[in-house]
C-alpha cells in the first residue's frame, strides 16, 4: 500500500527533525541505562516511598526533569531507574525483599552527576513527612509505578 504524502516541505522537514530529536534522546537514554546497568551497586538507605505504586507521579511533581522507571527482574526484586537524560545522569535502585529482615533491602548505583540520589532521598522523605500525598497527574512521563 503506497500513500501520497500532501504536506508542505516545510511540514515535512520539521517532521524529520523532530523524528531525529526523539532518536537522539533515545540513544541517550539507551546509553544511560547501559552505563547504570553496568555500574557498580552499593548498600543504601531504604526509602519508603521509592515502593509506592505512584512513585513514577510523586517523581514528576518533584523532580519533573527526572523519568521514573519500574521492572520486576524476580518476584521480589524490583529495579527503579531514576533517568536526567538531557543531563545525562541517572540512578539505578534495586529493591529486595529480605525473608529474614523482613523489610526491603536496597542498593544504589549512581552515573553522571552525584547529587540525582540524594535528591530522590529527600523528596521521598519530604512526601514521607507530608502524609505521603499522592499527586494527581495526567501526564504519561515514565511508568506507573
Amino acid at each position: 500500500m503506497t500513500a501520497i504524502l500532501t504536506a508542505s516541505r516545510n511540514s515535512l522537514s520539521d517532521l524529520v527533525t523532530r523524528m531525529k530529536r526523539v532518536n537522539h534522546r533515545l540513544d541517550h537514554e539507551a546509553k544511560l541505562i547501559a552505563d547504570l546497568r553496568r555500574s557498580s551497586l552499593t548498600p543504601a538507605c531504604f526509602v519508603p516511598g521509592i515502593e509506592h505504586h505512584a512513585a513514577a507521579a510523586i517523581i514528576r511533581a518533584g523532580l519533573p526533569a527526572i523519568e521514573h522507571h519500574r521492572r520486576p527482574l524476580q518476584p521480589r526484586i524490583d529495579e527503579h531507574l531514576f533517568l536526567d537524560v538531557a543531563a545525562r545522569t541517572g540512578v539505578r535502585i534495586l529493591a529486595c525483599w529480605d525473608d529474614r529482615a523482613h523489610r526491603v533491602r536496597m542498593q544504589v548505583a549512581e552515573v553522571g552527576e552525584p547529587d540525582l540520589w540524594d535528591r530522590i532521598v529527600v523528596l521521598f522523605t519530604q512526601w514521607e513527612m507530608n502524609g505521603r500525598p499522592v499527586p494527581v497527574t495526567t501526564r504519561t512521563h515514565g511508568s506507573a509505578s
